[in-house]
């Protein structure tokens, strides 16, 4: 399943009330001498949609980039969409402010066809001491009420219509509906709805229902042994590092030591940098979601990584020959800098707020259309407006903390 257009209704954090992701590019995709493509990937040969294989979230805090991330984690994890997330506390489940009901719209490629999938879903938040699991914290829970999938009867599509989710829907013929009339061919009949439950969508009849993990390590190793140049790109001291399943612990060798260290994921954990860890951690999930093709989410990607190695998880994505599969990258930065090392401009989103504290979601391909400006002058100078902290708001911090340095 390919993601290719999302659009929520019922997100109070947003302006309208409204989240909107292209997953497609929608600018012209070059090729190069050779004739190969970078930074997308066609749906299929000879297809005119190309799938991003980054895309990128910046914007203040508190702007909405970790709720729209975890909005592509919900939709990806009812759409049997294989996925990985990367984040660092429970706490950030959280999908922010939300009404009691949320419309969910996709437009999804499956198996050579296109489809839109309508949700309606209730959203209540679950309290502490209502889950079985004993999770603490509250937690958002929904529940479908109401679907409608339909599938578009051509074989090619253009991108405007992908993105598009009205016009798509006008073109397109309904497959099925959760809920209606009786006797209406097209609707579950009682039964069918009971045995589905209501924590599942009906695009399950399409695209099947399959293992999405969501991960949410806090500095964590993988219980793996790691590959020597994938440990070495983030720490040159490190001869080895093997995991012992049938001990459960690590062996650790560094270069300027004569034995080797053994010891528990923990202590390993702690021995080796935080940037050895998280780099490692990263990677390795990178590896998982390049062969199979499927989504990467990372929150906060510049977490206790150098520049230049974000950048290059980065054009792992990006380059065909390391990502033959089409896999996404989908990632929040607070650094504007790291954004320069993407070629595209319509796969980064810039998350501003206005003056009624609503966030705008805007594709910097629509605001800016020079492509040689460096992204993130165009950020940190706030020509996008809303982008940067307001200079009265950082300077009255500093005068505050002037005066209780000197007072």
């Amino acid at each position: 399943m390919r993601l290719l257009k999302l659009r929520i209704d019922g997100a109070l954090l947003f302006c309208d009330h409204r989240l909107e992701l292209d997953f497609v590019a929608t600018d012209r995709v070059p090729r190069d001498e050779e004739g190969n493509i970078a930074d997308v990937t066609a749906l299929y040969e000879g297809s005119t949609v190309y799938t991003q294989n980054v895309l990128a979230l910046v914007g203040v805090n508190a702007s909405g980039k970790t709720t729209a991330l975890n909005f592509v984690r919900l939709v990806l994890g009812y759409m049997s969409g294989a996925y990985s997330m990367r984040r660092f506390a429970t706490y950030a489940d959280r999908l922010g402010k939300l009404g009691d009901e949320l419309t969910i719209s996709c437009v999804f490629f499956e198996r050579g066809r296109y489809y839109l999938i309508e949700s309606k879903l209730r959203h209540s938040v679950r309290k502490p001491g209502d889950s079985a699991l004993g999770e603490g914290g509250a937690v958002d829970a929904f529940t479908f009420e109401d679907e409608t999938l339909w599938r578009h009867p051509g074989s090619q599509v253009t991108r405007r219509v992908v993105t598009d989710v009205d016009l798509f829907r006008e073109q397109s013929e309904v497959l099925l509906r959760r809920c209606g009339p009786e006797g209406d061919d097209k609707v579950l009949e009682e039964a069918q709805r009971t045995f589905l439950g209501d924590d599942m969508s009906i695009v399950s009849v399409v695209t099947g229902k399959r293992s999405t993990p969501v991960q949410r390590p806090e500095r964590s190793l993988p219980l793996i042994s790691m590959p020597t140049p994938v440990i070495q790109a983030f720490d040159s001291s490190v001869e080895y590092l093997n995991w012992n399943v049938e001990n459960q612990v690590f062996h650790l060798k560094f270069k300027n030591e004569g034995q080797e260290r053994v010891l528990s994921a923990s202590m390993a954990a702690s021995v080796l940098s935080n940037g050895t860890v998280l780099g490692a951690e990263l990677v390795d999930r990178a590896i998982t979601v390049l062969g199979e093709g499927g989504y990467l989410i990372v929150d906060e990607i510049e977490t206790g990584l150098n520049r230049s190695l974000v950048a290059t998880v980065i054009e792992l994505f990006a380059s065909p020959v390391t990502n033959p599969k089409g896999a996404t990258l989908l990632f929040s930065t607070h650094y504007p800098e790291l954004l320069d090392v993407l070629r595209r401009k319509d796969n980064v989103y810039v998350l501003a707020r206005d003056a009624a504290f609503l966030t705008e979601t805007i594709k910097y391909s629509e605001r800016i259309k020079r492509i040689e400006n460096k992204k993130s002058e165009v950020l940190i100078n706030n020509v996008i407006k809303g982008s940067m902290p307001k200079y009265p708001d950082v300077q009255a911090m500093r005068e505050f903390v002037c005066e209780h340095v000197n007072g």
